[in-house]
């Protein structure tokens, strides 16, 4: 366990390096936060409720997808592909270590710096800027639970997704598309609840809601008891377990048509 929290560590001290980065992220996430709200604020010129969410819970959902957004970007699709071009994947896959846990360990440090200098800046200035206020309850106690079951969700989605550059070598196109469905399915540009109830029923069979609904759902619902709480879990904790075995199984197929063209 030491040689992957020392994978973190060094990814936490990568991003003291590149601070520039993550400052100007999180200034692009605030300007975000200020378009959504005027944006939505129109929406709700002429209504009180849509869908039924208010435009505090709608902006809220929204807002704060933004501000974890980033920490759900683990890139670790781009970095097999890129290991694998440049021939760095042989060196991973001789360490003896779990070339998954290698990747996630990595991705955590990731999340654990834009967790400090993006998300967090990003939740006091929708508290004491924007007034946004926060659904308080037991739902509360179960949120951070719920982003640390989504970041296992999206890591092994991103992870699933670069084992196929096994195949491929370039995953750009794959990728995008991901990104885009995702993003799309998971909540994170538009809440579920305004989707067709046809199409809702439909997403809950998919993961990709329980990245960004579920964890969301949790802090904008005000009428969630504790059962209600650990059944969002559990359809979590459900998607972790069946991606993580399907990424196991998958990897142990790519595996053997692995190709290296640098070194």
């Amino acid at each position: 366990m030491r040689s992957y929290l020392s994978l973190t560590k060094g990814q936490l001290m990568g991003f003291v390096v590149y601070r520039l980065g993550l400052f100007l992220t999180l200034i692009g996430n605030l300007l975000y936060i200020g378009l959504i709200y005027f944006l939505w604020q129109n929406i709700y010129k002429n209504a009180n409720t849509i869908r039924g969410m208010t435009f505090e819970q709608a902006f809220l959902y929204l807002a704060l997808a933004g501000s974890i957004f980033i920490l759900f970007k683990t890139w670790v699709d781009w970095a097999i592909s890129r290991r694998i071009i440049n021939g760095a994947i042989i060196i991973d896959l001789i360490k003896p270590l779990d070339f998954q846990l290698q990747m996630l360990f990595n991705s955590a440090g990731m999340a654990l710096s834009s967790l400090l200098v993006i998300t967090l800046p990003s939740l006091i200035f929708l508290f004491l800027v924007m007034r946004s206020g926060f659904s308080i309850g037991i739902n509360l106690a179960f949120f951070p639970i719920a982003v640390v079951l989504a970041f296992l969700i999206s890591f092994t989605l991103d992870y699933t997704i670069g084992l196929t550059s096994f195949y491929t070598e370039s995953l750009w196109g794959i990728s995008m598309t991901k990104e885009i469905v995702t993003s799309i399915l998971s909540g994170a540009l538009i809440p579920l609840p305004f989707f067709p109830e046809v199409v809702q029923r439909i997403l809950k069979f998919l993961p990709f809601q329980a990245i960004y609904h579920v964890p969301l759902t949790l802090v904008t619902a005000q009428d969630l008891d504790v059962i209600d709480c650990l059944e969002l879990l559990g359809t979590q904790l459900i998607w972790v377990i069946v991606l993580f075995v399907l990424s196991r199984l998958w990897f142990r197929r790519v595996i053997r048509v692995l190709t290296v063209s640098g070194g």
